[in-house]
């Protein structure tokens, strides 16, 4: 037993990035993504009994974080994020992209992608973050995903679509 807990301590470190990620695409408070990662872990360590000889630990481990994810949220029901759900900087940053104006990258920029990502359902949030943000292949996602390679590529471009309306939602409330 001893053994199997500092053979998951390795495991622990040497994917817990990954969770974390997973985590904070579904997640947006630090505190939800910390319990919903340690959760995650704690799952995989009982069942490991279940996971598969030979297998890749990764995936296996992101199907177990996604899982959760989605049950978090089903659980909370999230609403959708609204022109007065930015605060004012993310609004001055939605304004000056509006408009055209180049501007560099900052806390502003993510911030405002991370609440156009707020708007769209966990599944297309799940595979806008692996495939845009951790350059994840359509194979390698839909691994993660439980699906078929096609229904990964579906997913993503169904997920991008659903993104764009939802930053034109945000940006149609901006005032002129």
């Amino acid at each position: 037993m001893q053994g199997d807990q500092r053979a998951f301590e390795v495991l622990v470190r040497r994917y817990e990035r990954l969770v974390f990620r997973i985590a904070g695409g579904f997640l947006r408070d630090r505190r939800d993504v910390e319990d919903a990662a340690q959760e995650a872990f704690l799952r995989a360590f009982g069942a490991l009994s279940r996971f598969r000889s030979g297998a890749s630990f990764g995936p296996w481990i992101a199907q177990i974080v996604t899982r959760l994810c989605y049950d978090r949220l089903r659980a909370r029901r999230g609403r959708e994020v609204g022109w007065e759900d930015l605060s004012p900087a993310e609004q001055q940053e939605a304004a000056t992209v509006a408009a055209g104006a180049a501007s560099g990258v900052g806390a502003a920029n993510r911030d405002l992608a991370e609440r156009v990502l707020t708007g769209v359902s966990p599944k297309e949030r799940q595979i806008l973050l692996l495939r845009e943000v951790m350059g994840y292949t359509a194979a390698e996602s839909a691994k993660v995903l439980g699906c078929s390679e096609l229904a990964a590529r579906i997913r993503l471009h169904r997920a991008r679509r659903a993104m764009q309306r939802v930053a034109e939602r945000l940006l149609d409330g901006m005032d002129p």
